[in-house]
């Protein structure tokens, strides 16, 4: 009942692109906290990450993503179909420890959820991610 991006507690979706080349400053790493490997964004402007094929999620409820950041004031997250279609949700940055999140996926309408394509993070400044997937 899980589709998992990003996350070491589910296999994750593979061929998936989390640096494609969209003109963005962001500096994208792979970091691990207390020995588990999590997504840093350095510098965050926008950043892209490309699905290795489309996926249909429009039998998920939500999108759920773990953060966490200490100097970001804002973050917002984009779910993007062909056209391309994107519709973001924004997310409160939390002021201590790890902000966890499930987005009802019904708030990223129009975008076509039987034809993901692509997921983009906009904000500032550093933030840490984990544990991307949707589920039921």
């Amino acid at each position: 009942d899980v589709l998992s991006i990003f996350s070491e507690a589910y296999p994750s979706l593979e061929g998936t692109d989390f640096f494609p080349n969209w003109g963005q400053a962001t500096v994208v790493s792979e970091v691990a906290i207390d020995g588990n490997n999590t997504l840093k964004y350095t510098g965050l402007n926008y950043q892209g990450i490309q699905l290795a094929e489309a996926q249909d999620v429009s039998d998920m409820a939500f999108l759920h993503i773990d953060y966490w950041t200490d100097n970001s004031a804002q973050l917002n997250v984009f779910l993007i179909s062909p056209g391309p279609v994107e519709t973001p949700v924004s997310l409160t940055v939390p002021s201590s420890g790890w902000g966890s999140v499930d987005i009802p996926l019904s708030d990223f309408s129009p975008v076509a959820l039987d034809n993901l394509i692509q997921l983009k993070f906009d904000g500032n400044g550093d933030i840490f991610l984990d544990n991307i997937y949707f589920r039921k």
